[in-house]
């Protein structure tokens, strides 16, 4: 090797060590970045006859160092099975707090609620049947009836706004879908042009898989490499972005529960094509509005209904006290209906006058309470609002507790396997240290063998003179 060959081999290696060190200090820089994958410099050595011919020579030694490439850690497997993971705890984690919303609402168990209320008012009906005549016992009856039909129009103004709120978010969420879709479009055509220009698109790589990781959060999608470097994005096998080009999804429905019957909630391609999304935030939103809620809703007005037409059927035969002028004693009447609607959206009393509450078996005597006796015991029937009421909550509480049960088990799962993805291709702050020093003093040993042939010419030089 001559000694001018030896001052381009120590000066490959320090361009060679220099971009390590330049690597390094990003990846340093980037420790705490959110998607950053770690950059390693890929080094290999220039051969010094790359081409054997019969009059080429050779000193034995190699030319140097070259850079082939800055390669980014990314391990595909870990990525795509951290994205299903993810898909699938958001999914679960939103359906964990629409039934905790749902819970909320019913406010259940409580000594305030309305299980509570509904006993209260079955034990008034027993106080009118002890002392039928006691205008005040009736006024409580009526008092508390009121407190129950209030409660459920409450709750199910509750369990509508609820719903209303989770149609808002389902458009929210299909509108970050749409944004985020096109962004991944766009980084897919800039790394694709990058590709061409022989452009580094670490970075570029990066940016896109957070954008995919987020369309997984929220849809379950998953993603399909192609060798030019773009990504293709997939929904339920449907295409979703493919190179620069992404598919719009729309949201459609009604916004009141009232109204999902006639509308009921959907996603799909901007094209009318239908899509099936199964996991992901957008998967529980549907899922929240097309069953968890209108079951919820449904079942109250089931109990409201009961209630209504359990105790106005037995209202119904059972007589008053009213006093109908000019007597000055009581002319009862049959009783009418108690309860007035049809549902737990409209309950309401629909009496107001004390004398009007048919506590009375017979209108021969109205002031026993035989009646008032037979609609305290609805409060045992197995198929009335009491019991029906009991089951419902019930259904709703281990409903809610089996998805709080897999939620927190797919949070541990989703927590390790995004770990076991960073362990992989995270910035490690004590492997960056190491790597610079070796740097450091590869670059510092090189420049020494540059002074050293320096050195060397510079006697060889004045050894001429």
């Amino acid at each position: 090797m001559s000694t001018f060959s030896g001052l381009n081999t120590a000066l490959s290696a320090l361009y060679a060590q220099r971009r390590a060190l330049d690597i390094t200090g990003q990846n340093i820089a980037n420790v705490n970045t959110e998607g950053y994958s770690r950059q390693r410099v890929e080094l290999t050595p220039v051969e010094n006859v790359t081409e054997p011919a019969r009059y080429s020579i050779s000193s034995g030694v190699g030319d140097g160092v070259r850079i082939t490439g800055v390669t980014r850690l990314h391990d595909e497997f870990m990525t795509n099975r951290t994205r299903a993971e993810r898909g699938l705890n958001e999914y679960l984690q939103a359906q964990k707090t629409v039934y905790a919303n749902v819970e909320q609402a019913l406010g259940e168990p409580s000594d305030t609620g309305l299980q509570a209320q509904l006993s209260d008012y079955w034990s008034a009906w027993s106080d009118v049947a002890n002392r039928p005549g006691d205008t005040s016992a009736r006024t409580q009856l009526l008092s508390r009836a009121n407190t129950v039909a209030g409660s459920m129009r409450t709750t199910r103004a509750n369990l509508e706004q609820l719903y209303s709120a989770t149609r808002e978010q389902l458009t929210a969420d299909v509108d970050v879908v749409n944004q985020t879709t096109a962004s991944v479009a766009d980084l897919n055509a800039r790394i694709a042009l990058a590709k061409v220009a022989d452009m580094p698109t670490n970075e570029l790589t990066d940016k896109r898989d957070q954008l995919v990781l987020r369309l997984s959060e929220l849809t379950g999608a998953t993603a399909r490499p192609k060798e030019d470097g773009t990504t293709d994005v997939l929904l339920a096998g449907a295409v979703l972005v493919q190179g620069d080009t992404a598919r719009e999804l729309v949201a459609s429905g009604s916004p009141a529960v009232d109204g999902r019957l006639v509308a009921p909630s959907a996603v799909t391609f901007s094209d009318g094509m239908a899509v099936s999304i199964s996991t992901g935030r957008i998967a529980s939103r549907l899922e929240s509005l097309t069953t968890t809620i209108p079951n919820a809703v449904t079942g109250l007005d089931t109990v409201a209904g009961l209630l209504i037409q359990t105790v106005n059927d037995q209202h119904a035969q059972g007589w008053d006290i009213t006093v109908v002028p000019p007597a000055t004693v009581p002319t009862p009447q049959q009783g009418g209906a108690f309860f007035s609607g049809t549902n737990a959206r409209d309950i309401g009393v629909a009496i107001t006058d004390p004398t009007k509450v048919a506590a009375s078996s017979t209108s021969s005597n109205p002031f026993q309470g035989d009646n008032a006796t037979a609609l305290a015991d609805l409060a045992k029937a197995q198929t009335g609002a009491d019991v029906t009421y009991r089951n419902y909550v019930v259904d709703i509480g281990i409903a809610a507790q089996t998805v709080n049960r897999r939620a927190d088990a797919q949070q541990v799962i989703s927590d390790d396997v995004t770990a076991a993805e960073q362990a992989g291709s995270g910035v490690s702050l004590d492997e960056e240290m190491t790597n610079m020093l070796q740097f450091q003093r590869a670059y510092e040993a090189a420049a020494k063998v540059i002074s050293v042939v320096d050195s060397t010419l510079d006697s060889l030089i004045n050894m001429k003179r």
